[in-house]
């Protein structure tokens, strides 16, 4: 399998492609979708961000498999993920391939606890 590289430019979180390398340093906060306020509640600033929308993030980066990129675990919740920190995106080093252990979902087999070889990700880096 090809990993490609996606220039990705703080599109909302809901559109990011799993799997995929994203190049960039600044993305949509995935805890607020970038609106700097968090979801289900009044005019509360979101923690991640601050409340800017945008978190920084040192690329490239891929998306968390363990929250699908929302940030949030478990989902349509304003816990935080414990993998991304709420951001919802993950720095790697490519080259990278898909987690062996947990195939790619973040998830430890048969738990759903976060797996211990790629710590959420669903990508290692790729052994020569």
């Amino acid at each position: 399998m090809e990993w490609n590289t996606i220039n990705f430019k703080g599109e909302k979180s809901t559109n990011r492609p799993v799997g995929k390398i994203l190049e960039g340093d600044t993305f949509a906060c995935a805890m607020c979708s970038g609106k700097g306020i968090l979801h289900r509640t009044k005019d509360s600033r979101c923690h991640v961000c601050s409340g800017e929308g945008e978190v920084h993030v040192q690329g490239p980066v891929v998306v968390c498999a363990y929250c699908k990129g929302t940030g949030a675990y478990p989902l349509r919740t304003n816990s935080i993920c414990l993998c991304c920190r709420g951001k919802g995106v993950i720095p790697v080093k490519p080259p990278i391939e898909r987690c062996p252990t947990c195939k790619g979902s973040g998830k430890a087999p048969g738990s759903s606890l976060s797996c211990m070889k790629c710590r959420g990700t669903g990508v290692v880096t790729k052994k020569d």
